[in-house]
């Protein structure tokens, strides 16, 4: 009688531990495959009054435009390598002159004179 018991005790302590382990890492944190299209401008709205509340204005659908362009960007496979002095908005666009030209056709100031 008293082995039947501790192979009962043995089973219920390894299902019992089983759950612990899976309880314990468990990640409960949503994925954005779980994000259906439906909930995407609640979500854009969301992350447009947090973004408002540290003082940059987002619109609504700025902010769903980036989500649909972050997703993009995860759903694209991983870069060849990965530059480390290069910026991640660095772009093949040249820099706009330190201080601008004025046209004096349209009224801005004259040259100085030679």
């Amino acid at each position: 009688m008293n082995a039947e018991f501790n192979v009962w005790l043995l089973i219920v302590g390894l299902v019992v531990g089983a759950g612990l382990v899976l309880l314990v890492t468990m990640d409960g944190r949503r994925r954005e495959s779980e994000i259906d299209a439906s909930e995407l401008p609640r979500e854009a709205a969301w992350l447009s009054a947090v973004l408002a509340e540290d003082g940059f204005e987002v619109s609504p659908e700025a902010a769903e435009q980036m989500l649909l362009l972050h997703r993009a960007y995860l759903g694209a496979p991983p870069p060849d390598a990965i530059e480390e002095d290069a910026s991640p908005l660095d772009r093949s666009v040249e820099a706009p002159p330190a201080t601008p030209t004025p046209d004096p056709e349209v009224g801005g100031i004259d040259p100085a004179p030679d």
